[in-house]
């Protein structure tokens, strides 16, 4: 798989930035992972300003955030860094590192709270790690297949697309066993779920297309047309749409999950790739890889409502490849 060649020039492009320390509120919040100079970027989507950067390690790549405990989740993907930062969200500051395999891309919570999953996705193990929240440590590894790219929950399960070998592992998180596997097609990547609908797509970036899993039967019940090079999902369950970044097609499509039609396309910045859902503002915020940039679309009319140059006074004049993003 090459889907990481890129990161081998990022990385040895890095550059020192000094750390911002501006206080922000607790909540509406977006955190973009600038994996270019290791920082995350936080922004008020109340102005659509950036009110902070801070350091975390060598790449970040993907997030993921526990609001209840204030916990956000940076998995640092450089294969010679190859761990978790755990930050604090009321101070933006590292409470603990964790140790887990070699080049590590996803990163999901278990609906306890107690336990997060992460792909070892460089890893020649071809495992997941299993962590203790608790003591921030690695507790059990998970065969899965290769180059583990995306996760996704519905219920028990826990879907995970193997980028390498073209399948999907589906684990019974209560007991951390695979329970089945799923062969796709091409490159599967980016995971989002509908849990209501019990559904699990799957942005399959060879193809240009969006895999739709039945997640009680297992099967993939549908492969929906979408862009160039689609790399990850985004879902609003409550209003039935699918939101997937196409990464050389510089554009998100929108898909409505009832009928599994592509209903509109909207044109962003260079290089969409990671894409969050915010249902409190009812806007999608993308990372922008390529422009430096994240855009703001307004999911009532589907138009791009802001661009935010992840650049300026705030932080540098380089800001370094943004590529995961959540909301909080």
């Amino acid at each position: 798989m090459k889907v990481k060649n890129i990161l081998l020039f990022i990385v040895s492009s890095l550059i020192v930035l000094p750390l911002i320390v501006t206080r922000v509120r607790a909540e509406n919040r977006v955190y973009v992972a600038n994996a270019g100079n290791n920082t995350v970027s936080v922004i008020d989507t109340t102005k659509n300003t950036i009110v902070m950067t801070f350091r975390v390690g060598v790449w970040p790549a993907n997030m993921a955030i526990d609001p209840a405990a204030k916990k956000l989740y940076v998995v640092n993907s450089s294969p010679a860094d190859s761990t978790i930062s755990v930050i604090d969200i009321q101070s933006n500051s590292e409470v603990g590192k964790i140790k887990i395999g070699n080049g590590p891309m996803p990163v999901i919570l278990h609906p306890n709270g107690k336990t997060a999953y992460a792909g070892d996705t460089e890893d020649k193990s071809q495992t997941i790690s299993v962590i203790d929240l608790s003591k921030n440590t690695v507790i059990e590894k998970v065969k899965v297949g290769s180059g583990p790219f995306g996760m996704g929950i519905v219920g028990n399960k826990l879907f995970v697309s193997n980028s390498g070998d073209q399948t999907v592992s589906v684990i019974d998180i209560t007991t951390n066993k695979v329970i089945d596997t799923i062969k796709v097609s091409s490159t599967p990547l980016g995971v989002g779920v509908d849990a209501g609908k019990q559904r699990v797509y799957i942005a399959n970036h060879g193809e240009g297309t969006l895999i739709v899993i039945d997640s009680q039967a297992n099967k993939v019940i549908d492969n929906i047309k979408v862009g160039k090079e689609p790399w990850y999902v985004a879902v609003d369950p409550a209003n039935s749409r699918a939101y997937v970044t196409n990464r050389i097609g510089h554009s998100v499509s929108v898909i409505d999950t009832k009928s599994n039609k592509v209903i509109d396309t909207v044109n962003v910045d260079k290089e969409p790739v990671g894409i969050a859902f915010n249902a409190v503002n009812k806007k999608v915020y993308v990372a922008n890889h390529g422009g430096i940039s994240v855009s703001v679309i307004n999911a009532a009319d589907n138009k791009v409502e802001a661009t935010i140059k992840l650049s300026g006074p705030t932080e540098s004049s380089y800001s370094g490849s943004p590529w995961g993003i959540v909301v909080f």
